[in-house]
């Protein structure tokens, strides 16, 4: 397979770099070994593509402990992204018949139900949405399985932002809101295009869509490590945060919050695939009375929590120590009591580690700021 010649120098100077980065990947640090670096992975990579060594399970299995959390790129002085370089390595393996049997569950529940979580327990209230509005809301995979409440709430937040009701993002086929693929991609299963034209529901008629959905958002992002191809034919797409931002300062929130006893988490998707973090700087700007406190690590240092790529479904015990590292900075800022996150699914995956009550969204605050 023919990787192409900005991957092959990444994968070049990864193979003779003194691991310069290996502190900062969320998967060498829970999984404690050298093939789980960004080092390590990128030099397997390396010889697999020459043909040093042939691909096989053993080999495919490595690619894919990555969260694709980019925060190794902030010390690279190559700004390799080893994300890009892996998602391709993936599918390779894929394409090869090297597929990790854990992930095969994963195509099975999007086959049935059209996300990875499988049939949402609860209906969207249709009342809150316009099926023949031209702006709809693309909800992240995670909110819909675990938060539906938030997705009414936002569309209600819309409303009142845009001044009239918007569509919400449905599948004829289940009659739900549905994934975007992004965790078939990440799994090497599909292609960001191919989810595109295999996957999604009609957005015809739909001259925009707003998404929570960093993942998403992130294909649509020139900068991030999968930006898709020919969006010519697509509706505009963007993060909700950035709407939010845009309209804020034109339609106040109805209450400021006090946030001086939380702690903010900066999502590493948001932050480094789709530079967020202006956005969330003047949403909680204009929500906040007291700021929350910041972390150790904040903005292109940000942590992954382990949670991106469905991680958890090939190393669990990995996966929840990152989310667990991430919760340990409650403890050193005792003044803080919850941790307020950018991306759903970072909040699921610290709640999954224990930290059911002591984690919100930072989009939960933004519809209580808003009364909605």
């Amino acid at each position: 397979m023919k990787f192409g010649a900005d991957i092959d120098r990444m994968t070049a100077y990864c193979t003779y770099c003194p691991k310069m980065c290996r502190f900062s990947c969320p998967t060498a640090d829970a999984e404690s070994r050298e093939t789980a670096t960004p080092w390590g992975m990128m030099r397997l990579l390396e010889l697999a593509k020459d043909n040093s060594v042939a691909l096989d399970h053993e080999v495919a299995d490595a690619f894919y402990h990555c969260t694709g959390c980019r925060r190794c790129q902030t010390y690279c002085e190559h700004d390799n992204d080893v994300p890009r370089a892996l998602w391709k390595a993936r599918r390779w393996s894929v394409d090869s018949g090297f597929l990790p049997e854990a992930y095969l569950d994963l195509q099975q529940r999007f086959d049935e139900s059209g996300t990875p979580y499988g049939k949402p327990e609860r209906r969207i209230d249709d009342t809150v949405f316009d099926e023949q509005a031209k702006i709809a809301f693309w909800p992240d995979c995670s909110t819909v399985a675990n938060h539906p409440d938030l997705v009414e709430s936002v569309g209600r937040l819309l409303n009142r932002l845009l001044g009239s009701k918007v569509q919400l993002v449905r599948s004829e086929e289940f009659n739900h809101p549905t994934c975007c693929g992004f965790p078939l991609t990440g799994a090497g299963i599909k292609t960001p295009e191919s989810c595109r034209d295999d996957l999604w529901p009609d957005l015809d008629g739909i001259d925009t869509v707003y998404t929570d959905c960093p993942g998403l958002a992130a294909w649509h992002h020139d900068a991030s490590s999968w930006p898709i191809a020919e969006r010519n034919t697509d509706p505009e797409f963007g993060h909700i945060f950035e709407l939010i931002a845009d309209k804020c300062r034109t339609v106040p929130p109805e209450k400021t919050l006090q946030l001086d006893d939380r702690l903010l988490h900066e999502s590493c998707y948001v932050t480094r695939q789709i530079d967020g973090s202006d956005a969330v700087g003047t949403i909680l700007a204009a929500i906040q009375q007291n700021p929350p406190q910041q972390m150790a690590y904040t903005g292109d240092d940000s942590q992954c929590c382990g949670g991106r790529c469905h991680y958890q479904v090939l190393e669990p015990e990995a996966s929840e120590h990152a989310a667990e590292k991430v919760l340990d900075a409650l403890d050193r800022k005792p003044a803080a009591d919850t941790m307020v996150t950018t991306s759903s699914m970072c909040r699921d995956a610290m709640a999954d580690a224990g930290g059911d009550e002591q984690v919100t969204n930072l989009l939960q605050l933004i519809c209580e700021a808003y009364g909605v």
